[in-house]
């Protein structure tokens, strides 16, 4: 068999008696963050505009729009929830890659179970794990990715809510082929809308959502794609990664034993996954040394190339963010918001806070270089996106360094199903509309037993 054989007959093999217990777990809590980031970002510039649009389209009401107060075609509701999930980069990320898995997938799995009908709980898990892994596997593919290429990890996202949204609709082989085929004619995102600041980043994620279900329930009517979307004379890797040095067999080795989409963090704080280790270096290297901006000099932080293209450049929009945008992709604006505050929180994105004086004075401290030897050790290491390290230089002559290589929410400290609920207790007061408390225990305690759903829209219902 080819690479592309050996997708298909994956995706559609695996049966949840298949799964180890860790990556059940692992999906109960990518779906509990999921839901964190969904009510954090419900009434998110970039969301409202799409729910908008997509309630004025109208249409047949087959799934929810989460938080909207509306039902729409599952591919136009999947857009708006996977907008949502992704709007104020508090979902989960590949640790790899930089890819986004959960905003992707689980908006998908709930769509297509209520266009199913229900979903059962075990065949969601089954979905969502193989449908993570493929695009996990597919990012990891290339040589280099992440803010190299200038392609992002939302151009596999149609890949993994094709299969994720194939499985709950039981696609047969032939089906799921031409699925995949199509979710290839509709791949796309790039990094100029982190460069630009503007809110095609999150828009892309509901797109590649939107283009995942769009493509199963196409292939269901008989739509073909393109046979050979690997690798083909115009296949996806020749075509997008055209002069980069890429090795299929990362796809298809251990497939089905080695869960590569498990390299996934949860952020405790939100924005950018390149921000996390910093954040944890700063706020521990002040508390440990009891400082206070009015101690600090200035901040030099030592990064790699992916981390300095895509949180520390432009560097005047990373110093002065022009939107809510930019500075949850500035190294420079989240640091200095902890210099100011100790802690970063959503409250610190609004239009108010990008604004504030002490914060962007406080930004003026840090200083990024791009440092060879952390790149080539974040290279040899698969740790791109929080290898880096800092050095402070207080006011009375003081230099206290550090460097960091993981962070809180990382494969080597994860945050627990209960600290994600506790993400989304905190999450819930910035919903667009009132949900409380008893409401986030409530999906906590389905999320945690979601294997025994029959079925899987009884949560879906609950965010409705």
């Amino acid at each position: 068999m080819n690479a592309t054989e050996e997708v298909i007959r994956y995706v559609l093999a695996v049966r949840y008696e298949d799964l180890p217990v860790h990556v059940l777990e692992a999906v109960k809590r990518m779906f509990m963050n999921a839901v964190a980031a969904m009510l954090a970002g419900s009434g998110a510039s970039g969301v409202r505009e799409t729910a908008k649009l997509v309630r004025e389209w109208g249409g047949k009401k087959e799934a929810t729009a989460i938080l909207q107060g509306f039902k729409a075609p599952a591919q136009d509701a999947v857009m708006v929830n996977a907008t949502m999930a992704r709007s104020l980069d508090f979902d989960d990320f590949h640790i790899q890659t930089g890819l986004h898995i959960g905003a992707t997938i689980v908006p998908t799995v709930l769509a297509a179970a209520e266009l199913a009908g229900g979903g059962n709980g075990k065949e969601v898990i089954v979905a969502s794990a193989v449908g993570a892994e493929l695009m996990s596997r597919m990012r990891m593919v290339p040589d280099l990715c992440i803010g190299i290429s200038g392609w992002t990890g939302e151009i596999f996202g149609a890949f993994g809510a094709a299969v994720a949204a194939g499985r709950i609709l039981a696609l047969t082989e032939k089906e799921m082929w031409n699925a995949l085929g199509l979710a290839f004619s509709q791949s796309a995102g790039t990094l100029q809308s982190i460069y630009d600041g503007t809110m095609a980043t999150c828009l892309q994620q509901g797109f590649a959502a939107r283009a995942g279900v769009l493509s199963a329930r196409m292939a269901l009517e008989g739509i073909t794609g393109a046979r050979e979307f690997l690798e083909g004379r115009a296949g996806f890797y020749p075509v997008y990664y055209r002069g980069m040095k890429y090795d299929i067999r990362r796809l298809i080795d251990g497939l089905g034993a080695d869960y590569r989409f498990l390299n996934f963090a949860t952020k405790p704080y939100p924005c950018c996954g390149f921000i996390l280790a910093p954040i944890e270096n700063l706020m521990g290297l002040m508390r440990e040394n009891h400082l206070t901006i009015d101690d600090v000099a200035q901040i030099e932080v030592r990064v790699n190339d992916q981390m300095y293209n895509v949180v520390c450049f432009p560097e005047d929009a990373k110093c002065k963010p022009n939107s809510d945008f930019d500075a949850i992709w500035s190294l420079p604006y989240v640091l200095g918001t902890v210099m100011v505050r100790g802690d970063v929180w959503l409250q610190d994105f609004t239009i108010e806070a990008i604004r504030d004086p002490k914060r962007l004075s406080a930004s003026k401290k840090v200083h990024v270089i791009r440092d060879k030897e952390i790149d080539k050790e974040s290279k040899a290491l698969n740790l791109a996106l929080s290898l880096h390290s800092m050095e402070i230089r207080t006011n009375d002559g003081r230099k206290l360094s550090r460097k960091l290589y993981h962070a809180k929410g990382f494969p080597q400290n994860p945050m627990t199903l209960e600290e994600c609920a506790e993400k989304a207790r905190k999450c819930a007061p910035f919903a667009v509309k009132v949900f409380p408390e008893e409401k986030v225990n409530f999906l906590r305690e389905l999320i945690d037993r979601i294997e025994k759903m029959r079925r899987i829209t009884e949560l879906t219902s609950i965010l409705a």
